[in-house]
């Protein structure tokens, strides 16, 4: 009996499997090639054992992770404040400003000091302590705290050898800044499986949400799946992050295209995948995309 070729969309990628001969070698279907632009795998190690159904067929994972905002308010690390006087004749006019670490990255916003709270200068000595007369206000913005005001003169004793024996005035005390701010706290999804089943060249995928108007990103994988047999991974997409207008991605391999378009979120945070596998030179036209609603 003579030889005989398959014609399907995905004719490429069996050439790098060994296919069992069966009256003669024949190229059935072709199984993604080599290496794709994105991260890429060998597909020539067997996996787990799945249903058989076509000879070839490709399973697509996606994962979300959500970024749910969180109202957080927390305690920085302390700031000192130690202000002197040491003029026998004059008060003296102080001021002094702390700028502390805020919280900082895409994760965190509207982050803003929102108090703060005096702890003890040391052992013995309440915050703020003072010696002589001293009128300070403690004042802050969204980044910084501020102590100013008015230290008396210290006090000045003629000593037992005529030396003049100073005590400065001093305002000391000890605040840790309130920062309060908005976290974007991570929630990684369960992966989400479909498969690609030649004729078949598209997979949909419907994506959960953890939350409402969260951030998120997105990752997915193409796995091929030989006579049942699950290869290594040949396509992993770079990390997306969602848009309101969905997010268009492209991946090359050789012989081979993917596209997928990852929509924007609906009113409950949802989204859709759809990833489209192609041989190069393959006439077809991108698919529309309805809004999510």
């Amino acid at each position: 009996m003579g030889c005989w070729v398959r014609s399907d969309p995905a004719v490429g990628l069996a050439r790098r499997f060994q296919l069992r001969p069966i009256f003669c070698r024949a190229v059935v279907l072709a199984v993604l090639g080599a290496r794709a632009s994105g991260q890429v795998g060998d597909p020539g190690q067997a996996g787990t054992v799945l249903a058989s159904g076509s000879p070839l067929r490709y399973q697509i994972s996606a994962t979300v992770t959500d970024y749910c905002p969180v109202q957080r308010l927390v305690n920085l690390h302390q700031v000192m404040f130690d202000l002197h006087n040491a003029s026998c004749q004059d008060r003296r006019h102080v001021t002094e400003r702390k700028v502390p670490t805020l919280p900082n990255g895409p994760r965190y916003k509207d982050v803003r000091i929102a108090g703060y709270h005096f702890i003890d200068w040391s052992d013995g000595h309440s915050s703020p302590d003072t010696r002589n007369t001293a009128n300070i206000e403690v004042n802050r913005t969204a980044t910084s705290l501020s102590a100013s005001g008015w230290l008396g003169k210290a006090s000045c004793n003629a000593g037992p050898s005529g030396k003049t024996l100073v005590q400065d005035t001093f305002w000391q005390a000890k605040l840790v800044p309130e920062v309060q701010f908005v976290e974007g706290e991570e929630h990684t999804a369960t992966p989400v499986i479909a498969e690609i089943v030649p004729p078949q060249v598209t997979a949909i995928e419907k994506l959960p949400a953890s939350c409402v108007d969260q951030e998120q990103t997105l990752q997915y994988s193409v796995t091929p799946i030989l006579d049942g047999v699950a290869q290594s991974s040949i396509y992993t997409s770079p990390r997306l992050a969602s848009k309101k207008t969905g997010v268009e991605n492209d991946g090359t391999l050789d012989g081979m295209s993917i596209h997928s378009h990852w929509s924007a979120p609906s009113a409950q945070g949802e989204t859709e995948l759809r990833v489209t596998i192609l041989q190069s030179g393959s006439e077809s036209v991108r698919p529309t995309h309805a809004p999510a609603h």
